[in-house]
C-alpha cells in the first residue's frame, strides 16, 4: 500500500476529503484508523454513506491498520485518515515510515487551546505532535490542497 496522504482529522470521512483530498492523493483506497469507529457498526455505516463506491474503504483500529500498512505490498495509492495526533504517533512508533502528516481539523472542546479556526489542540496533543515531529515527520494544517500550508511546529510556538 502506498500511503500518498496521512491526515489527521477528527471528523475522518466528511466533505473536504470526497471532493478534494481522494483527488489530490490520487487514492483507491481510503484506510480509517480508528480504535472506536473500528467497533461502532453505526459509525461504520456512516463512513460507508460517505465514502464514493469506487474508492476501497478500510475501517480498522490502530492495530490492524499497523498490520496491514505492514504487510500489504501492493502499489494501491491510499488516503490515511485518524482521529488524533496520538493515533498518527501510535503508526509511526511502530515502525511505519511517513514523511509528513496534513491536519485537517482538531475540534473546539473544553479545555482545548486554539491554535486556528479549526485546529485546537490538548496539552497531550502538543506532546504527541512535538514527538511526531522529532522522528522526522513534517506536520502542516491545512483544510484542503489548494488552502496555503501552514507548519504546525511554528503554530505551536504560540502556546505558553
Amino acid at each position: 500500500m502506498d500511503i500518498t496522504i496521512f491526515r489527521i482529522d477528527d471528523r475522518l470521512i466528511h466533505g473536504q476529503v470526497i471532493t478534494a483530498w481522494i483527488a489530490y492523493a490520487d487514492a483507491k483506497a481510503i484506510i480509517v484508523a480508528d480504535d472506536n469507529a473500528a467497533k461502532d457498526e453505526f459509525q461504520q455505516s456512516l463512513l460507508k454513506m460517505a465514502t464514493p463506491n469506487s474508492i476501497k474503504l478500510n475501517i480498522l483500529s490502530i492495530k490492524d491498520t499497523i498490520e496491514l500498512l505492514k504487510t500489504d505490498t501492493s502499489s494501491t495509492k491510499a488516503l490515511l485518515l485518524v482521529r488524533t495526533p496520538q493515533g498518527a504517533y501510535d503508526i509511526l512508533e511502530s515502525g511505519i515510515k511517513i514523511n509528513s502528516i496534513n491536519i485537517g481539523n482538531l475540534n473546539m472542546k473544553k479545555d482545548k487551546i486554539k491554535i486556528l479556526g479549526n485546529f485546537w489542540v490538548t496539552r497531550e496533543d502538543v506532546d504527541y505532535l512535538h514527538k511526531i515531529n522529532e522522528k522526522g515527520v513534517k506536520l502542516e494544517v491545512r483544510a484542503v490542497p489548494n488552502e496555503r500550508s501552514q507548519d504546525v511546529m511554528n503554530l505551536l510556538k504560540k502556546i505558553k
